[in-house]
């Protein structure tokens, strides 16, 4: 029993290390700009993308789906779907909560995304249309990052029931982190990106 609970912590500590990674701010560092600083502040692809150019934003986004795919591949293959389930959880918290920047992350899109692969590649794809269907008519990313998170626990109702709480909270999650891009909404500041 002791075994397993410490196996379970080493996946949980292996998240949050991978997850904490902060591509952004590396990989604007790289190109001479500190991407807190710029834009939005975020290190996320968004920010990425209108500070540093396509190609390094294009890195960012890989790095961040990565340290959500990876983490939460492993832990499906060793532990229960519930307790690979939380490590996904602790791998996008990581990201918005990196201990290297000061728990002052990103907004856990990319981490989400990656971990999401992992979990349903099927359920995610369906998703990322509607991410693609939003942003082609609004050229937003957070208000089609917010709808197809919440699209999520619609399409698991159908094809794997067993997500839908998951999905649920990641979409709790993900309104939380984006309350800010909200609140500009409401206003119609909101950027766009064209």
């Amino acid at each position: 029993m002791l075994t397993i609970f410490m196996e379970f912590l080493l996946f949980i500590c292996f998240a949050y290390f991978l997850g904490s990674i902060p591509f952004g701010k590396i990989i604007g560092y790289i190109y001479g700009v500190d991407i807190q600083k710029k834009g939005s502040g975020n290190i996320g692809f968004t920010n990425s993308l209108r500070t540093l150019g396509w190609k390094p934003a294009v890195l960012v986004l890989i790095g961040d789906i990565l340290k959500g795919f990876i983490p939460t591949k492993i832990a499906l293959l060793f532990l229960s779907l519930d307790q690979a389930l939380i490590i996904a959880l602790v791998a996008i918290f990581a990201h918005i909560f990196p201990i290297w920047l000061k728990f002052k992350g990103g907004k856990g899109v990319a981490s989400g995304l990656g971990a999401l692969l992992a979990v349903n590649p099927l359920i995610t794809v369906i998703a990322f249309i509607v991410f693609l269907a939003v942003f082609l008519t609004t050229k937003i990313v957070s208000i089609s990052s917010i709808l197809s998170t919440y699209a999520l626990p619609i399409i698991a109702y159908f094809i794997f029931p067993k997500l839908i709480i998951f999905y649920l909270v990641l979409s709790i999650i993900v309104t939380w982190t984006h309350r800010e891009n909200l609140a500009r909404l409401l206003k119609g500041t909101e950027k766009r990106i064209i």
